[in-house]
Order: structure tokens, then C-alpha cells, then sequence
């Protein structure tokens, strides 16, 4: 059977590739390879970055889905550590999901950032130990390989291969790197002159966002999966994805709203200045759509429970909008607000922000994440990653 739903996964017994969906993910990645074209030939001024704000959309980009391969290593690896047996059934997606799909969207969005990507392979023969950007590569190229044995061995003992119990050595180190994501929150942390970014609290925000981005994305696959039969995921197992997700939630909330009161109370400084400027300036509609999304995807999937996939769906997707958010004003609030000036002309006063993607921005992000979407989807076509039993 077909799915009829917005990412159908055609049955095992079709085996086809070109399924109307694989087309679309192919044509999207194509519409992304073009702006990627067009950025190399022009160089980054087709983008909307500039002097403040050397980082956007595609480091937005790198975030999110480095959080998702962080998140799904971690989803997969709690079952089989702490006897989640309920779970055990889905986290061959979840691993193929941080394999491939997630691993090559950071992966991209890392390389479409750098003006001259054919210098990508300096990260290996001219690496700079004490730099986070070399420890953010090496975590990278960590999950992929974690991902892809793990998947391996879970398809094995799925099949009757091996014994459930293989399994906890490589849960035990996957859900070590898992947690490890905040080392992505370094890059940003260990810049002292940026007191927004140089906090303690950031690396447990980066944890809590990776969870958080790796669970909606699991639940919106699930709710689509099901609907295909290519799973059983009963609604209650979802609902309690759902409620956890919204605990998480709960906490970047208390996070956000903490950093923002104690950077407003003393009424001067330039954290106040960069703060004002995020809640009552230029970036404010950022800001409080951040809030919005986050408080309407709690209440969401707090109240989900083993109601209709649609209330999920919904939820999750409101999720991904507040993580989003989450991180672009992450970025900008700085950005927008350095504490120094450059030497010579004044540069900083006439960009107020706020950042704003350009087409060829959003375009090349489009067709990095369909890139993905159509591995995952072949994936799930080609592996032996679905129909288990769910537990009842």
C-alpha cells in the first residue's frame, strides 16, 4: 500500500524509485544544487549575510540537524539501556534517520556556509586541536559511523541474527555521544567577547534542543509511518513522546525567559542594550513568535495524550518553529550587538537586523533537507527498518 500522506513510503513489494515523492525530494534537490551554483560562481553576496552577521540560515541549518543525529543516537540507545522495551520496534528508523538523513543535512549546511569548500578536507590534515570547530567535526563524522553500525546490528538482531544483548555496547557509547552534542555549544561558548553566547547554561540548551528537534522529528514520522502501516505505533506510545517532548519544551522556556530577566534587570550594559533590542527592537517579532511557538507546541502535546496523529503533527511542527527561532535569535542577538567595532569606517549602526534569509538562502536549505528526505525515504523502502511489533 501507498502512503497517502505528506511522505509516502511505498510499500516493500513495489520497490520502485520513482515514486512521485522520490521525484519531488530529487527536483527540490536539484532547485538546491542550482542556488548552490549560483552562490559559487557570485560568492556569498547573493546571501543575506554580511559583516554582522557572518552566520544565518545554513548555521542554523548545521545546528538543528547535528541536534537531530545527537537526538536520535539518543533515542535509540535509552531502550536498550534502561529496559524501554516499548520503544525497541522504531529505533531502527531512528538510527538510519541519524545515519544518513541528519548527518548529511549538517554535514551540507556546513559546507554551503564555507566560501571556498574545496578546502573542507583541511579539517583533516591541517586540524586545529584546541579549536570547537575541529571537536564539532569529529563528533560529526562520530554519529555517521555510530549510526551506521548501530543501524547494522539492530537490523541483525531484528532478523534473528543476533542476540538482543550485542546490543548494549554500542548503546552505552551512542548514548555517550549523544549527550556529547554540546560540544556543538562550544563553538558559540568559548567566545568570551559575546557574554549571550559565552554562558554556562548554553551547552545544557543544545542538549535539551537536540532531544527535542530529534523527538518531533520521530513523531512526525511516526504519525505518517503509521498511517502507512509501515509501522504500528500505537497512539498512547505517542502520546507519551508527546509529553515528553513537552517537559523539554517546558524547560528551553524557563531557559529563554531566565536569560532574558536577569539580562534586563540591572537597566544598562550592553547585555541590557542587545536584550532590548531583541524583546522591544529589531528582533522582536523574532522573539515573540519564539515564544508563541513554544507555548502553543507545550499545550499541544501536553494535552496529546492518545488523541489523533493530526494534534501530534501540529504540535511537533510548532516544536521545530520554536527551535528554530530558538537558535536564529540565539545568533543575531549578538550579532546585531558586538561589544567592539571594527577599526576604520563605522560598519555596525547602519545593519540593524534583523537577518532575513535571501531565495538563494532558502532555496539551497530546501534542497539540502529534500537531499535528505529522499535517503530517508529509500531508505525505508530498501531496508528492513519497519513492521515490528509494537508493544501493547
Amino acid at each position: 500500500m501507498a502512503v497517502q500522506t505528506s511522505i509516502p513510503v511505498e510499500s516493500k513489494k513495489s520497490g520502485g524509485l520513482l515514486t512521485p515523492w522520490n521525484i519531488i525530494f530529487a527536483i527540490l534537490a536539484l532547485v538546491g544544487v542550482t542556488c548552490w551554483g549560483l552562490q559559487l560562481s557570485r560568492g556569498l553576496q547573493v546571501t543575506n549575510l554580511g559583516t554582522t552577521n557572518m552566520w544565518g540560515l545554513y548555521i542554523v541549518g548545521f545546528m538543528i540537524f547535528t541536534g537531530v543525529a545527537a537526538g536520535s543516537l539518543l533515542f535509540a540507545s535509552v531502550p536498550y539501556l534502561f529496559k524501554l522495551d516499548e520503544f525497541k520496534p522504531y529505533t531502527r528508523i531512528a538510527t538510519y534517520l541519524g545515519a544518513i538523513a541528519s548527518i548529511e543535512a549538517a554535514s551540507l549546511f556546513i559546507i554551503v556556509d564555507i566560501g571556498n569548500p574545496e578546502r573542507v578536507w583541511l579539517f583533516i590534515t591541517s586540524g586545529n586541536f584546541t579549536s570547537p570547530m575541529f571537536w564539532d567535526f569529529l563528533i560529526l563524522a562520530a554519529y555517521m559511523v555510530l549510526s551506521v553500525i548501530f543501524t547494522r546490528q539492530l537490523i541483525q538482531v531484528h532478523e534473528g541474527k543476533k542476540e538482543e544483548s550485542s546490543l548494549r555496547p554500542i548503546a552505552v557509547i551512542s548514548f555517550i555521544a549523544g549527550i556529547l552534542v554540546v560540544i556543538t555549544s562550544f563553538v558559540f561558548s568559548f567566545q568570551v567577547a559575546r557574554p549571550m553566547w559565552s554562558n554556562p547554561v548554553q551547552p545544557i540548551s543544545f542538549l535539551f534542543s537536540a532531544l527535542i528537534a530529534a523527538l518531533v522529528v520521530q513523531m512526525i514520522l511516526a504519525v505518517i509511518l503509521n498511517k502507512s502501516g509501515y509501522i504500528r505505533m500505537p497512539m498512547n506510545l505517542l502520546g507519551k513522546m508527546a509529553k515528553i517532548t513537552a517537559v523539554l519544551l517546558c524547560i528551553e522556556l524557563i531557559i529563554v525567559v531566565s536569560e532574558v530577566l536577569m539580562g534586563l534587570y540591572p537597566g544598562a550594559g550592553s547585555e541590557y542594550e542587545a536584550l532590548m533590542w531583541l524583546v522591544a527592537g529589531q528582533g522582536a517579532v523574532g522573539f515573540w513568535l519564539e515564544l508563541v511557538a513554544l507555548v502553543a507546541a507545550i499545550i499541544l502535546l501536553g494535552k496529546a495524550g492518545s488523541s489523533k496523529g493530526s494534534r501530534v503533527i501540529v504540535g511537533a511542527l510548532l516544536a521545530l518553529v520554536a527551535i528554530y527561532f530558538i537558535k536564529v535569535n540565539f545568533l543575531q542577538v549578538e550579532l546585531f550587538n558586538p561589544l567592539l567595532n571594527y577599526a576604520g569606517p563605522p560598519v555596525y549602526g547602519g545593519t540593524t537586523g534583523p537577518y532575513i534569509p535571501s531565495l538563494i538562502e532558502i532555496g539551497l536549505s530546501l534542497g539540502i533537507i529534500s537531499a535528505g528526505a529522499l535517503l530517508l525515504n529509500l531508505g525505508l523502502n530498501k531496508l528492513n527498518l519497519g513492521n515490528g511489533k509494537a508493544s501493547k
